[in-house]
């Protein structure tokens, strides 16, 4: 079943694994926050109104150890030739009766 969500319903669910896992690891927000390199009222805007840069969310699950559960966005695809391409598309040929 495919299912949909909003930008905001996404980071509420980012959130709220980021708030688990800092709950998981005893860290403190302000500690969290530092460890990130960003500043407390920015963690807490992200917490509470969920406003955040794309920066500062990767700062905070690279400080969590939590980047490698998205790593696969930012794997390359692996390009094909042209040949390649009509070879893996073959349509069936006409059958005249």
């Amino acid at each position: 079943m495919l299912e949909l969500s909003t930008p905001i319903e996404l980071i509420q669910k980012i959130s709220i694994i980021i708030e688990t896992r800092r709950k998981l690891q005893n860290i403190q927000q302000k500690e969290l926050s530092q460890k990130a390199n960003i500043p407390l009222p920015t963690y807490k805007d992200f917490l509470y109104k969920q406003k955040i840069s794309l920066e500062n969310l990767f700062k905070l699950l690279i400080a969590l150890n939590l980047f490698d559960n998205i790593n696969g966005l930012l794997k390359k695809e692996e390009l094909k030739t042209l040949d390649e391409i009509k070879n893996e598309i073959k349509l069936p040929k006409r059958v005249i009766k």
